[in-house]
């Protein structure tokens, strides 16, 4: 049995590559690509905790799952990560947000006919809630209530628009940030 060079072996977070480069510096690596993946987060969440949530998220399934001696660019493996995380984070949002919303028509007839006060708060909040969707794009809009009020799935929707799956999925996230924008402005 032979044993490896000294330059081939993993020494703490400091790996080296077979090529005689620099050797990998996974604190430095993480100084330096974390301010780039908050901006990417924030941009397409609009929320620092989520992004933040998910910027450690995505240096930690790196830390699991990269073979760094065998990477050629480890900021694009970071970056793939990164949005494999995010697609699946919009994607269980989505479902979330759909577990926790219900039909207004049915909030409506939750109502006892003889409680007037709630009847006229439940017509204000439907009013309030039709003037928040109007604020989207027509095109954001019809994505959303297709999805939402109409049920069809993402991929149902992309085939019927003609337009790519990732349209979908971006206009859902903008709706979606729209309406959690407004819903946590109600719980203020």
């Amino acid at each position: 049995m032979s044993q490896g060079r000294s330059e081939d072996r993993v020494c703490g977070p400091i790996r080296q590559r077979d090529s005689g480069a620099e050797p990998f510096r996974f604190p430095d690596f993480y100084n330096r690509e974390k301010p780039r993946l908050m901006r990417f987060f924030t941009r397409q969440l609009g929320n620092q905790a989520d992004a933040d949530e998910l910027a450690q998220e995505t240096f930690t399934r790196f830390v699991r799952t990269a073979p760094v001696q065998a990477l050629e660019n480890a900021q694009a493996y970071l970056t793939r990560i990164a949005t494999n995380l995010l697609r699946d984070f919009v994607a269980r949002g989505s479902t979330l947000l759909s577990k926790r919303s219900m039909l207004l028509d049915e909030e409506l007839d939750l109502i006892a006919a003889c409680d007037t006060h709630r009847e006229t708060q439940a017509r204000q909040d439907l009013a309030r809630w039709k003037l928040i969707l109007e604020q989207l794009k027509p095109e954001t809009l019809d994505i959303f209530l297709r999805n939402r009020v109409e049920g069809q799935t993402y991929v149902e929707i992309a085939r019927e628009l003609n337009v790519p799956l990732w349209v979908v999925q971006k206009q859902m996230l903008k709706a979606m940030k729209h309406v959690l924008a407004h819903r946590e402005a109600d719980d203020d």
